[in-house]
């Protein structure tokens, strides 16, 4: 409601630049815009029509009108909706001086993108993807590397699919540089949502989906141009990553690269701030690899390690809470061959039993939220010795202990 129906139920101008031919023509149009739309149009005198043209193919401005003449000059390229609007609003004004309005499009939009919106659907099957992506290998047993490397991938295929679709359906014409932008979109927006992880762990759905999906799409400009959304989405048109794209791929399909340099910029600060969160979190796990587990885990840090300790990556899922309290471990017999169906019985210290078990068929048990302290464990199976031990139970750890049950006969007795 607030992201979508809030800014384009009832599309209407917000500061529109806007310039106008002679200095008193000027002064009257504002006069009369401010008291029927205060704060709708930024009114800017030119001394002829060719300034009027410039303004808007350097994207100064993106309405034009000659009082003389009645002609008002304007960008299909810039939205089918702002077109129908500055219609809307100019027609009565040019009928006041006896003229009928005269359309003059300066940069029509491409053939296949009738209502001007085309752009804004091929950027979005460019900016979901990561993030999807991202929460794909949430899971993913890879390394950092590997999944950076995936995403760089997905990043490449993406831009180059909707590249190719978005030429076939004539959205686009054929300028490769909008390759470049395109993938700038897909990295900034996936490496920014992988370096996020760590930070804000099981929210990152919320956080990601706020930023590149709730908070772009109105801010964006493709579908409703920023001219008519409220200030506070105006405000973000130059910071997102979508609307970036957005005005960059505009710039250098319709205004011979005209503002596509400043968006590019952007782009590439997004792509920059995410290589730094993952840059910057890896080097401060690896400097925790040689503390205590404990400290690690209270800092909201959960790694993967490998059979040398040695920390690759963190583990991208909803985070255990601070407190948990894990006993895992196997029983085996006196060879190392798993016992199935061992029957495990922990109690504390008084004696009360805190949980039973029954082991897996690969002799592996694993019990949460045990009580912090000592408890002690009771092992057993049919036709073999038991096992007992006793436990230090702490916070925030995962305790092993592996249980070896010898048969009944060969009377040996727990290593």
């Amino acid at each position: 409601m607030l992201c979508y129906l809030l800014p384009m139920h009832a599309p209407k101008p917000h500061d529109m630049p806007v310039v106008v031919v002679g200095d008193q023509a000027a002064h009257q149009l504002a006069a009369t815009f401010h008291a029927r739309m205060p704060g709708g149009f930024d009114i800017t005198p030119v001394p002829d029509e060719a300034r009027a043209r410039d303004a808007i193919t350097q994207r100064e401005a993106v309405a034009g009108y000659d009082p003389g003449s009645g002609e008002l000059l304007y960008a299909k390229a810039n939205g089918s909706a702002l077109m129908m609007i500055l219609q809307q609003i100019f027609t009565p004004v040019a009928a006041a001086t006896g003229h009928h309005l005269v359309l003059t499009d300066l940069a029509p939009s491409a053939p296949g993108d009738v209502m001007g919106t085309g752009l804004l659907y091929c950027l979005l099957a460019m900016n979901i993807p990561p993030y999807v992506t991202v929460m794909m290998l949430l899971r993913a047993e890879l390394r950092t590397r590997q999944k950076l490397a995936a995403l760089v991938g997905v990043g490449a295929f993406a831009s180059i699919v909707c590249y190719t679709a978005a030429l076939s359906m004539g959205v686009i014409y054929n300028q490769l540089s909008l390759l470049l932008v395109g993938f700038l979109l897909t990295q900034a927006v996936g490496w920014t949502s992988f370096g996020l992880v760590p930070f804000v762990k099981q929210f990152l759905p919320g956080v990601a989906m706020g930023l590149f999906v709730l908070l772009s799409m109105p801010s964006s400009g493709g579908a409703i141009p920023k001219e008519l959304v409220p200030p506070f989405f105006q405000a973000l048109h130059g910071v997102l990553p979508l609307g970036q794209a957005v005005d960059s791929m505009r710039g250098i399909l319709y205004f011979d690269g005209v503002g596509a340099a400043r968006g590019i910029l952007g782009l590439c600060c997004w792509f920059a701030f995410g290589i730094a969160l993952v840059v910057g979190h890896l080097w401060w796990v690896r400097r925790k690899t040689g503390a205590d587990p404990e400290a690690v885990t209270a800092a909201g840090t959960y790694e993967h390690e490998d059979d040398d300790g040695v920390v690759l990556d963190p583990v991208f899922e909803a985070p255990k809470p601070r407190r948990h309290r894990t006993l895992s471990g196997a029983v085996r017999d006196s060879a190392g061959t798993p016992v199935p169906g061992a029957v495990l019985t922990i109690t504390d210290q008084s004696g009360l039993q805190l949980a039973r078990l029954v082991a897996s068929p690969v002799g592996e048990y694993e019990v949460h939220d045990l009580p912090e302290g000592f408890a002690t464990v009771v092992v057993s199976a049919p036709g073999r010795r038991p096992a007992v031990d006793r436990v230090r139970i702490r916070p925030g750890r995962v305790e092993g202990q592996d249980f070896e049950l010898p048969s009944e006969r060969a009377g040996a007795t727990r290593r």
